[in-house]
């Protein structure tokens, strides 16, 4: 038995420079997929990471774990 999600989506105008519909036409080819499904999921892999890097510059200092928290805190009191 098979099962099918609806999404409901809704539609935007984007303009696109020739080049860059010349490479989507050729993905679309290569891929045999239509050029709004390889939009959508281009648009998607966009915000995904777009979303981790906020995230990340969100953690500041500590987001590489360079530094412990409590060590750094340390030392700015020893400053005082």
């Amino acid at each position: 038995m098979s099962m099918a999600i609806e999404m409901t989506m809704g539609r935007i105008l984007i303009d696109l420079s020739d080049d860059a519909l010349q490479r989507l036409e050729s993905l679309k080819q290569l891929r045999n997929l239509p050029r709004a499904e390889l939009i959508r999921e281009a648009v998607e892999q966009y915000l995904d990471r777009q979303s981790t890097s906020v995230i990340r510059e969100a953690l500041g200092l500590w987001g590489d774990g360079a530094e412990d928290g409590i060590e750094y805190e340390r030392k700015l009191r020893e400053e005082w």
